[in-house]
Formats: structure tokens, C-alpha cells, sequence
């Protein structure tokens, strides 16, 4: 636990100091899903699973860890890329989290007005993330399988070719991918980055193709708010 709380507080020091090297592609998901889960893990429905009677005695110092970790979200939330990889965290953002950190903040004064209101500015604007990104992903319907990235199964934004194997999939993936192991992960090959070519082709195909959906659905409601006036037009007249 001592070095748990150690861990924590230096993240909260360096995402205020080196915010841009934690909201790269290549981590900003991680670390999203992971500040999630630990501050699920503190406030959240759940949180009296980690009651223990000494707490002195491990050095566990719940109220601290969440004043640490509602730094990080501060620290990192100023970013559209960490508000957006939080808001895509479905197993533990919550946003009910956010509004007990702040309760606890305040109950025992560990965050100063301004600072709870930075906080509070931040949670507000990852949920107009999730919203945001939940409309996109209504209005994009059914992905084409080529244009998914063959190991999240997500929309790629950036997609590569592997020089060997000759797959495709998101520079991103590919980039956490390599973090902990240099090879292609379709047939083992040694790889890096640097290695990679850019697949302008499938990439020029994804952007087409979302224009085209987002043009569909923005008619589609033209039409629908026409059709409503109409009708509403028709009712006073009658």
C-alpha cells in the first residue's frame, strides 16, 4: 500500500507536468480504463469491499488515493483525447463516481473550491464526450469489417499496413501492441514502428464512407424535423 500511494501521487504529479506523454494513442486508453477502475474501486458501489480496521497499519488512505486521482483527471481531462478515452471505458466510468469523489473531496476538505470546480468542469465535459460519441456510433450504424481493427474490433482512424504479414489495423493498436512485445502479432515477426506503411488507400475508403453515412443520417433528420412541422402546420389549420 505505501507503494501504492507513492504510485499514485507521482501520477498525479507528472500528468501535470507531462500531460501530452500520457494522452499519446498508444496509452491514453489504458491509463483511462485504469484510473476508472481504481477510482470505481474507492467510491463506487463496491468500495466496502476494501473496509479494514487498521488502516494505519497497511498505510491505506482511501480519501488521498481519490484526491490523487481526481488530479489526474483534472490534470489529463484538459484533453478531448483522455475525456474521450474515459467516456469509452465501459466497464467502469460511471458517472455517479465522479459526483461521490466530489463529495468526499468536500467532506474532507481535501480539494479547494477552485480545484473541485476544475474537477467538476472535466467530468462535465467527458459525459458530452460519451454523448457525443454515442451519437456518432448511431449515426455510423454497422462498421464494414475491413475498416475495423482486427484485435480491438474498432473503427480504425489511422490505419497501417505491416510490412510482412501485410495486415492491416490502427496505428494505434499497433503501437500499444509493440510496448511490450516487438513482433507482428499475426505471424511473430520481429517489427517496429518505424516499420509500418501508412494505408492512405483503406484510409481515404474510412473517411469517404463516414462522410457518407453522417450526410444520410443528417438528411434523414432534415426530413423527419420537415415532416413534423408539417403536420404541425396541418393541426392548427384544421
Amino acid at each position: 500500500m505505501q507503494l501504492a500511494n507513492e504510485t499514485v501521487s507521482m501520477l498525479a504529479l507528472f500528468t501535470d507536468t507531462l500531460a501530452d506523454s500520457f494522452t499519446q494513442a498508444e496509452v491514453v486508453q489504458r491509463l483511462a480504463d485504469m484510473v476508472d477502475y481504481n477510482l470505481d474501486s474507492l467510491v463506487g458501489p463496491k468500495q466496502t469491499d476494501l473496509k479494514v480496521d487498521n488502516k494505519e497499519d497497511y498505510h491505506f488512505r482511501p480519501q488521498e488515493l481519490v484526491a490523487d486521482i481526481v488530479s489526474v483527471y483534472t490534470n489529463l481531462g484538459k484533453t478531448a483525447s483522455f475525456r474521450l478515452a474515459v467516456a469509452r471505458d465501459g466497464r467502469s466510468y460511471k458517472p455517479a463516481n465522479f459526483a461521490a469523489a466530489v463529495r468526499i473531496m468536500t467532506k474532507f476538505a481535501l480539494k479547494s473550491p477552485d480545484e473541485l470546480a476544475a474537477f467538476q468542469k472535466v467530468t462535465a465535459l467527458i459525459e458530452e464526450a460519451k454523448k457525443a460519441d454515442e451519437e456518432e456510433e448511431t449515426d455510423l450504424g454497422e462498421v464494414p469489417e475491413e475498416f475495423l481493427d482486427p484485435l480491438l474490433y474498432t473503427l480504425m482512424e489511422d490505419p497501417v499496413v505491416l510490412p510482412v504479414s501485410r495486415s492491416v489495423m490502427d496505428r494505434s493498436t499497433i503501437r500499444s501492441h509493440l510496448l511490450s512485445d516487438p513482433h507482428d502479432p499475426f505471424n511473430r515477426t520481429p517489427l517496429k514502428i518505424e516499420d509500418v506503411i501508412d494505408a492512405t488507400e483503406i484510409r481515404g475508403q474510412i473517411q469517404a464512407w463516414k462522410r457518407e453515412r453522417k450526410e444520410e443520417k443528417a438528411a434523414a433528420r432534415k426530413e423527419a424535423a420537415s415532416a413534423l412541422a408539417g403536420e404541425a402546420m396541418d393541426t392548427t389549420e384544421g
